[in-house]
């Protein structure tokens, strides 16, 4: 009797290790492929993508495919609600803007979601709908899920964004710099003619647009994590 207890007990202890508890954690700001079913080229190409639109846009999107939402012990009961919480967790996108997007597969519950952040209301949700229909889907049918992911980010990130000129992007940077410029000069020429006062006013300018000038080149970069984004269930859901 004592050592079916005993077994009983080590049982007990070792049941929560059948499944993780709670939401995966990240590993990864942009590919998070605890399913892995990415090839190695998708995964370094998606990686790339989603780096190139943080940069350039401040957008943060990321992929995530797991085995099954069996494995994790919430509450959720369907892929939109695993999908909601699992954003809100981490964070996705900028907390000022919520313009974060996840790309969630899970394998083998056969369901997929790209659910988006508050800052794109609902106006996204058909044509999310139309990428997982059309670029997707058909290629997790045939069990093509690298192909699929893969297709269906590069399709996101062309419906969410649109090309601008490299001017249009940076004028405001360009902007800040001619600023500052013009502050140091002047700080200089004040120097020179005795109102050191002026001067360092002017200084004083230069670092003050200086700071702002390096946030924003920073903003975006994303490669210390998320940045506390929060999404209310906007997207589009599918399943094969």
């Amino acid at each position: 009797m004592r050592k079916i207890f005993i077994l009983l007990a080590v049982l007990f202890l070792l049941l929560p290790l059948s499944g993780e508890i709670g939401y995966p954690t990240p590993k990864d700001d942009y590919v998070n492929d605890y399913a892995d079913v990415l090839s190695q080229a998708d995964a370094d190409a998606i990686h790339k993508m989603f780096e190139d639109l943080e940069h350039q846009t401040g957008i943060e999107a990321v992929v995530i495919t797991i085995d099954s939402m069996d494995n994790y012990d919430t509450e959720d009961s369907t892929i939109e609600e695993f999908s909601t919480h699992l954003f809100n967790r981490w964070g996705i996108g900028h907390k000022r803007d919520n313009n974060g997007v996840l790309i969630l597969v899970a394998v083998k519950d056969r369901k997929c979601r790209i659910e988006l952040g508050q800052g794109y209301g609902r106006r996204y949700d058909s044509v999310m709908k139309q990428v997982i229909d059309e670029k997707m889907i058909p290629h997790f049918k045939t069990d093509e899920y690298s192909r699929g992911i893969y297709e269906g980010s590069q399709a996101v990130v062309l419906k969410i964004t649109k090309k601008v000129s490299w001017f249009s992007f940076y004028k405001w940077h360009l902007l800040l710099g001619v600023l500052i410029i013009v502050c140091i000069f002047a700080g200089f020429s004040m120097m020179k003619s005795g109102k050191t006062g002026w001067g360092w006013a002017f200084f004083a300018a230069a670092g003050v647009l200086l700071f702002f000038l390096i946030r924003m080149l920073a903003r975006g970069k994303g490669s210390s994590g998320f940045g506390g984004g929060s999404s209310f269930g906007g997207g589009a859901s599918g399943s094969w």
